[in-house]
């Protein structure tokens, strides 16, 4: 019930900020320690001993902390913030001041396991360069994450004259928005076939957010995997997709 409570009230709340917020590495200045969120257990499930993970756009690093003393695998996070790097190398992670296409220049044929982008398409303008880049990357799995503009307490602030808020310090944070079903028919234009989509937080009661991810789900999971039906991706592939979730 408190979400339902929550969402009610948020139909009429507006949320403050400060002006000199409007800059990244403000945002991690001001935002607090990571926590363990749904998402990552989520993703560590499938996760295993000794595999390689790359973590674009890491921030603190509490993310992969958690994989590599949760599961013990090895990985390497990269992020654009001095301080979000400087704050996840003190907790151990071996964090890189680096954006992805300057990793991805730097590289050349290696590859990981598993490439993960999580809460991280939604502040690029350029998201399908990213995922076109994480997708060469990843050997495996690409794993990513976003926040779904579907979720219900957005639709009611839309019918109460209202943009949905999805950002956590400053309002320019998110620039880009999907719902589940846009989400799925992006992939698709992108080549990437059968994606498992999830809801790893939201209404749960009774579980509502994994039966209709897409209007009780707020923070949705991706995976793709690299096998033969997304070989091709970003070229020619016929996609034979799960049935898109409710909206």
């Amino acid at each position: 019930m408190r979400e339902v409570l929550s969402a009610a009230s948020g139909m009429f709340k507006e949320r403050e900020f400060r002006p000199e917020n409007a800059n990244y590495e403000r945002y991690w200045q001001e935002r607090g320690p990571g926590a363990i969120h749904p998402r990552f257990q989520i993703i560590a499930r499938q996760l295993r001993l000794g595999e390689t993970v790359l973590d674009v756009g890491c921030g603190d690093g509490a993310m992969l902390d958690y994989f590599c003393r949760e599961k013990g695998i090895r990985g390497i996070g990269i992020d654009i913030s001095s301080v979000a790097v400087e704050t996840a190398r003190r907790r151990g992670v071996d964090a890189r001041l680096r954006n992805l296409d300057q990793f991805y220049g730097e590289l050349g044929e290696i590859g990981f396991d598993h490439v993960i982008m999580s809460e991280v398409l939604e502040h690029l303008t350029d998201s399908e360069d990213y995922v076109a880049k994480g997708w060469q990357l990843a050997t495996k799995t690409l794993w990513l994450t976003f926040p779904n503009i579907a979720y219900f307490p957005h639709r009611l602030r839309l019918l109460a004259g209202r943009f949905p808020v999805q950002w956590a310090v400053f309002p320019s944070e998110h620039v880009r928005f999907w719902s589940v079903p846009d989400f799925r028919f992006w992939l698709k234009q992108l080549g990437m076939v059968s994606p498992q989509l999830c809801a790893s937080n939201g209404l749960t009661l009774c579980q509502l957010h994994r039966l209709w991810p897409n209007l009780f789900g707020n923070q949705i999971v991706v995976r793709i995997e690299k096998n033969s039906r997304n070989a091709r991706a970003g070229s020619d592939v016929r996609s034979n997709d799960v049935a898109v979730a409710p909206q």
